[in-house]
């Protein structure tokens, strides 16, 4: 989708109108509460059975498969990048399994630790972020974040060398205050999530801090609620 599609407008009244051609997120940049996982702001082609979200690996798994259909069909590395984060989630909960499952002893077996993992920051695919002081409008990054009311850009790099459109794109997101991730693919490729949780663990080690409980985004049922029929 090319960045001119996007029209923001501001009524009298200053609520902001965002038309878009695909689905979109639009975040105001006073917000401080992060994208989560756990946020109900998905627009699935169908209603996904709850009856089937028995657990927080399967919601993991379709949440997961959801997202993939967002990457580009001729990069390849976007979709190891979407796998191999799905990996490092798991493995930053299971890591503090004794910690988060001590959490959770309060509500007397409504939760499993690993419930956790959807509390993890929400990917965004081919995500165009607002770059207002740059030459352009939107500058578009592999994947975007935004945790605790900062912009994250997840920007993929092979092993060619970097182009003026690549210097221009970075360029673009550093004027904006954008925080940018360079993620290696060919250390991706051999090293998958462990090289994620170096990449990534300044920003997300513990993604779960300031949560109250687990939750699921498929609304209409806690995850403590959601049983097979």
């Amino acid at each position: 989708m090319d960045a001119d599609q996007i029209i923001v407008k501001r009524d009298p009244n200053g609520i902001v109108n965002v038309r878009c051609p695909t689905p979109f997120v639009h975040l105001q940049p006073t917000r401080q509460t992060s994208l989560r996982l756990n946020d109900p702001h998905y627009v699935f082609p169908e209603t996904p059975d709850l009856r089937a979200m028995t657990s927080a690996d399967i919601q993991l798994d379709f949440l997961r498969n959801h997202l993939t259909g967002y990457c580009d069909i001729w990069r390849k590395p976007q979709k190891l990048f979407l796998d191999q984060y799905f990996k490092f989630i798991a493995a930053r909960v299971s890591a503090a399994e004794t910690v988060l499952s001590k959490s959770l002893e309060k509500f007397v077996g409504l939760y499993n630790y690993r419930d956790w993992t959807l509390s993890a920051p929400r990917p965004l695919p081919r995500a165009l972020m607002h770059t207002p002081t740059s030459d352009t409008a939107y500058t578009p990054v592999d994947f975007g974040f935004w945790f605790t009311g900062k912009r994250i850009a997840i920007l993929l790099a092979g092993t060619g060398t970097p182009t003026r459109a690549d210097k221009a794109r970075r360029d673009s997101l550093k004027s904006a205050n954008i925080y940018i991730v360079d993620i290696s693919v060919q250390i991706l490729q051999h090293n998958g999530a462990a090289y994620l949780d170096d990449a990534l663990s300044a920003n997300f080690s513990q993604f779960w801090d300031g949560e109250v409980m687990p939750s699921s985004p498929f609304k209409g049922a806690t995850l403590g609620e959601i049983v097979r029929l």
